[in-house]
């Protein structure tokens, strides 16, 4: 999921209840994908290619499975979609004047500060930083590897965030939404007796990120909250840092999904992935208005409704499998049709790529 940081919008607050489910809290993360990685390699035995869901979405790069391009897919959009899509502009980190072409980009398309910096080859929130003028983007282009691209997106001032999952066999004339879930903030509630230290500390999921959250907002460290006090660890909202989920499949509306079917069928040949979007309000989002599109996610896209705080280990996994058959059943499809898998090689190498690119991001914010 995206982690753009966001305007000083009012917040929308989760429903109460557990934040995180309790796997999550008891699992390691690695410990929790190892019955994943073996769903994906039996279905790559059934279908004779590891890297078959590659060829989903043919026009994106890898099938948007790894390492993709974030401006790659989104400059695959329609006219539909260029009306939802906030406005971006996508430069290289090695011209002679960078903040020159930067300036240049954001002024070809339509951009002003603040703007959001991110990696155009990003991952789980990395490097994502909200640049408020000339010179913090000065600073933020010289820490970027040379030859790197660098997204430069407009500040949508929405308090509303979303995971959209569509998917559309090949053969179907329309698709639909199988997964939507409402993203909300790390954060913590008050009690009106430990400080937001205290609360982060007493938290197994937050306290690992405790000395992010301190860095994020210093000042209120050791403030107090009040009783039921909504408090905001940091804007990025990404799983990594503790971004909270809330499964909203049931409020996806014929409206929506009609939208979101047509935004999709007007990018050539996609059929699978996730829509990342800010939105005003429920009621807004499912009258299909008031949403913006921040990115698209491919083949590599993870549902989040099972991230919710009421979820099961069995649900998660239910969800991953249901997830890895209708992606792999697709690339065959696709491959029956000329669409080409990428090479185990060409994989590791965009992996390969990501990670060394992500060992040298500069912090979110």
């Amino acid at each position: 999921m995206t982690s753009t940081p966001h305007a000083a919008s009012p917040q929308l607050r989760p429903p109460a209840g557990e934040r995180y489910p309790a796997f999550k809290r008891h699992i390691p993360e690695r410990l929790f994908y190892l019955l994943p990685a073996l769903m994906w390699l039996a279905l790559a035995i059934r279908y004779r290619s590891l890297t078959l869901p590659s060829a989903a979405n043919p026009a994106m790069e890898a099938g948007g499975l790894w390492g993709e391009s974030k401006s790659q897919g989104l400059d695959l959009f329609g006219p539909l979609g260029r009306a939802q899509l906030a406005r971006f502009a996508c430069l290289q980190c090695d011209a002679d004047a960078p903040l020159d072409c930067a300036l240049a980009a954001m002024a070809e398309a339509g951009l002003d500060f603040p703007v959001v910096a991110k990696p155009d080859r990003g991952y789980q929130g990395w490097g994502v930083r909200l640049i408020q003028r000339a010179e913090d983007l000065a600073a933020y282009l010289a820490v970027q590897p040379p030859g790197a691209a660098v997204l430069l997106q407009e500040l949508v001032d929405l308090p509303g965030e979303a995971g959209i999952f569509y998917l559309r066999h090949p053969d179907q004339a329309r698709g639909r939404i199988v997964s939507m879930a409402f993203v909300y903030p790390p954060h913590v509630i008050g009690d009106g007796r430990r400080s937001v230290a205290q609360l982060v500390q007493a938290d197994k999921v937050l306290r690992p990120n405790s000395a992010i959250y301190r860095g994020r907002h210093p000042e209120s460290w050791e403030t107090v909250p009040g009783p039921g006090a909504f408090h905001v660890l940091t804007n990025a909202r990404s799983a990594r840092l503790g971004a909270v989920y809330r499964d909203a499949l049931p409020l996806v509306t014929p409206q929506l999904e009609a939208l979101i079917d047509e935004i999709s069928r007007e990018i050539p040949d996609f059929h699978f992935g996730r829509f990342d979007i800010r939105f005003r309000s429920p009621e807004d989002l499912g009258a299909a208005r008031d949403f913006r599109i921040l990115e698209l996610n491919g083949a590599g896209a993870e549902m989040l409704h099972f991230w919710a705080g009421d979820g099961t280990l069995r649900q998660a996994y239910r969800a991953l499998w249901r997830q890895y058959r209708w992606l792999f059943a697709i690339g065959a499809t696709m491959r029956a049709r000329g669409a080409r898998p990428v090479g185990l090689r060409g994989m590791i190498r965009l992996q390969r790529q990501q990670e060394a690119l992500r060992r040298i991001y500069p912090p979110s914010s």
